[in-house]
C-alpha cells in the first residue's frame, strides 16, 4: 500500500513539475524577441504618445522582457491598422495592435473596415472619458442651457463618438441648436469655441483639464456642463473620480428637469454609452492567437496599469489615471458592438447622415 501511495505521489509531482516547466519555457520564449506594436495614428498624436508611454513599461512586465517597437499605421479613419491585423493569416503573439477603437465604425459596419474585432483576442483596454462645455456669453449658468435658442454645436466627423454623444445629449434635453461639423480634431473645435464660431463642444476630459480649464474656464469664458458616463451591465453609472464636481449627463438632466431622462432616444443613448465610452485604447492580437502567451500578455497589461511609476507618468499625461477595462468586460463590449440590434444600427446610420 505504501509503495502504491508513494508511486502516485511521484507521478503527480512529475506532472506538476512538467507543467511548470512547459509554462516557464513558453513564457520565456519572449526573451530576446522583438514584439511590434502597431498604432493607427500618426507619430506625435495623442494616441501615439499614450501607446508609447504604455509600451515603455509593458516590456518590463512581460516575462523575458522582450524589446517592443512601436510602428505607426495611420489611415482609413483609424481602420487601416485593424485591417492589417485582420489580414494576418496565422496565430501571432509578436505583433500587437494597440490603437483607438471607433465603436461607431464597428456598430454600423463602416465601409472600409474589414476587420471583425469580435474575432480578435483582446489583451486589454483603457477608457478615456469625455465631457461637454459651453461659452458663457450664451448661457451664464449650466442650468440655462435648455432655454437658449440658436446655439451652435461644434463637432468632428459625423460618426465620431464626440459628435454622436454631444448631439444625442442635446437632443435628449430638447435643446435648439445647429450642428457645425467637419472639424479635424478637438483642438480645431476648441479654437472655434474661442473665436465664438461655435458655442458648445464635447471633448476628452484630459483635453478639458489641460487646455480648456486653465484658460477659458479660469477666465470665465466657458463653463462645464456634464461628462458622459459609462454604464455597467446593471445600468448603473460607473463612478468617475476624475470628473471632480462635474455632474454626469444623467445627473445634470435630473437636476434640470426634476425627473430621470426617459424615452426611445434615451434608451438608445444608454445602449451606446458602454460601447462608445467603454473602450478607447484597445490592444489586440491577430485572429486565432490563443493559448498561454495570450494570458501572459493580459496579465502583464494589467500589471502595467498597477505600476506606480507608470500611473504617475499617465497622470501627468492625462491629468488623471485612465480607467482600466478588463479583457472579459472589453470582449463583451466588442461582441455587443459587432452584434448590435438592427434598430440601433439603422438609427445610428440615419443619425450620422443627419449630422453631415
Amino acid at each position: 500500500m505504501k509503495a502504491t501511495i508513494h508511486s502516485s505521489v511521484l507521478v503527480m509531482l512529475i506532472v506538476v513539475l512538467s507543467g511548470l516547466h512547459a509554462c516557464t519555457a513558453e513564457t520565456d520564449n519572449y526573451a530576446g524577441k522583438t514584439i511590434f506594436v502597431y498604432v493607427g495614428r500618426p507619430p506625435g498624436s495623442g494616441a501615439d504618445l499614450a501607446v508609447r508611454a504604455f509600451v515603455r513599461y509593458w516590456q518590463k512586465h512581460i516575462p523575458g522582457q522582450p524589446t517592443m517597437v512601436v510602428k505607426n499605421v495611420p489611415g482609413g479613419g483609424g481602420s487601416r491598422v485593424w485591417n492589417l491585423a485582420w489580414d494576418k493569416n496565422n496565430s501571432n503573439d509578436l505583433e500587437i495592435f494597440f490603437s483607438p477603437v471607433s465603436a461607431t465604425a464597428v456598430i454600423v459596419r463602416q465601409e472600409g473596415l474589414r476587420a471583425d474585432l469580435s474575432k480578435m483576442p483582446l489583451i486589454g483596454s483603457l477608457m478615456s472619458p469625455n465631457m461637454t462645455f459651453a461659452r458663457t456669453d450664451r448661457l451664464e449658468k449650466a442650468e440655462d442651457l435648455p432655454g437658449v435658442k440658436g446655439l451652435q454645436f461644434g463637432g468632428q466627423a459625423p460618426a465620431h463618438r464626440f459628435s454622436i454623444l454631444g448631439r444625442l445629449t442635446l437632443d435628449i434635453l430638447g435643446v435648439e441648436y445647429r450642428n457645425v461639423t467637419g472639424f479635424r480634431g478637438a483642438s480645431d473645435v476648441f479654437n472655434a469655441v474661442r473665436r465664438g464660431e461655435v458655442d458648445i463642444q464635447t471633448a476628452p476630459l484630459n483635453f478639458y483639464r489641460f487646455t480648456v480649464e486653465p484658460s477659458v474656464v479660469k477666465s470665465g469664458e466657458v463653463i462645464p456642463l456634464w461628462y458622459n458616463p459609462v454604464i455597467d451591465e446593471d445600468g448603473e453609472i460607473v463612478p468617475l473620480d476624475a470628473a471632480g464636481d462635474i455632474p454626469s449627463f444623467i445627473d445634470y438632466y435630473e437636476a434640470i428637469k426634476g425627473e430621470p431622462p426617459s424615452g426611445e432616444l434615451y434608451e438608445i443613448f444608454l445602449w451606446l454609452l458602454p460601447k462608445l465610452n467603454g473602450i478607447t485604447y484597445a490592444a489586440f492580437l491577430p485572429p486565432e492567437s490563443q493559448g498561454q502567451l495570450l494570458e501572459v500578455l493580459r496579465d502583464s497589461f494589467n500589471r502595467v496599469t498597477e505600476d506606480e511609476e507608470y500611473r504617475t507618468e499617465e497622470a501627468k499625461m492625462f491629468g488623471f489615471n485612465l480607467p482600466v477595462v478588463s479583457s472579459e468586460q472589453g470582449t463583451r463590449i466588442i461582441e455587443d458592438m459587432a452584434n448590435a440590434p438592427e434598430p440601433v444600427r439603422d438609427f445610428l446610420n440615419r443619425y450620422i447622415q443627419q449630422g453631415r
